[in-house]
């Protein structure tokens, strides 16, 4: 039977979105997520400790960003996607062999530059990949799905993560999100990757930075967001990092911990399936939902 060219080009979006949905799933199922805070408090470490390594994991991730955006655009993007969850799983493995603060010091680089690498590589091949199949318009709902596939994987290691604990301690949780890093880059593998003009043709990194930086200071929207999503992402994370502690301090068991978190996630994952409603809501609309999850 001979494919039509409309049912084709269908059949690679079903693949692409569906290793996109299996790559966000695996990359958020880490059983360490909702525990990771906890192991760190019993190593022994105070919460400015604590403190302090969140700050280094998030200043590697700023520090990252620009040339991990460059390389997004000069090399391979599957490649990016396919080293990331391998520094984060070897970050990992630190963790749980050298429990000291030294260990998750470099643990957090590793995570933060495995992040780094990710980020901006992922969307930018998922939305060349739609744009070559003629599904551009596709690219919000799409990605929406992706961060709630990822959601439900956070929600789904809370869940598992309190049994594993109580069954092997911090080594089995470790141990489970190693081995889900390295299943994160093999379906990095599967993602199909093409560029404009050619395979094999990449941009050099500074004329990449140099077109970044024009299109910076010709387009006002684009200063806006370079200056909106990160702020954002850094308040959610922020907060989110001291929630298994704050948790913790109510008297739970360590076990109860990951099932109380899911109340928070479940409405993470709600808010993601809505990305695609959201882009009706225009500037002004969704303005007014980040203010209200601001003040929130």
């Amino acid at each position: 039977m001979t494919l039509t060219p409309t049912r084709a080009s269908d059949v690679r979006v079903r693949r692409l979105t569906n290793t996109l949905y299996g790559y966000a799933f695996l990359d958020d199922f880490i059983l360490l997520y909702p525990v990771y805070a906890l192991l760190f408090s019993d190593a022994g470490l105070s919460v400015w400790q604590i403190s302090s390594l969140f700050a280094v994991w998030s200043v590697t991730g700023v520090l990252l960003e620009v040339p991990s955006g460059v390389w997004a655009d000069s090399v391979s993007r599957r490649l990016l996607l396919w080293a990331g969850p391998l520094l984060t799983g070897a970050g990992f493995v630190l963790w749980v062999a050298v429990p000291s603060y030294g260990a998750f010091a470099v643990g957090f680089l590793l995570w933060g530059a495995g992040g780094a690498l990710g980020s901006g590589a992922l969307e930018a091949l998922v939305y060349d990949e739609l744009s070559r199949l003629g599904a551009a318009g596709r690219y919000a709902r799409v990605m929406g799905r992706a961060r709630a596939a990822g959601m439900v994987a956070v929600m789904a290691a809370m869940g598992l993560a309190g049994p594993v604990l109580a069954w092997g301690g911090h080594t089995a949780v470790g141990a489970a999100s190693v081995l889900v890093c390295v299943l994160t880059a093999v379906v990095a593998l599967r993602f199909p990757e093409h560029r404009a003009g050619g395979a094999g043709r990449r941009e050099s990194g500074i004329g990449v930075l140099r077109g970044g930086l024009a299109e910076v200071r010709a387009d006002r929207s684009v200063r806006g967001a370079l200056l909106l999503v990160p702020a954002v992402s850094a308040v959610w994370g922020a907060l989110d990092e001291y929630t298994p502690l704050l948790v913790r301090g109510t008297g739970v068991a360590d076990g109860t911990v990951p099932y109380l978190l899911l109340l928070i996630w479940a409405g993470a994952t709600a808010g993601s399936l809505l990305a695609g409603e959201g882009e009706r809501l225009g500037g002004v609309g969704l303005a007014a939902v980040l203010g209200g999850a601001g003040l929130a």
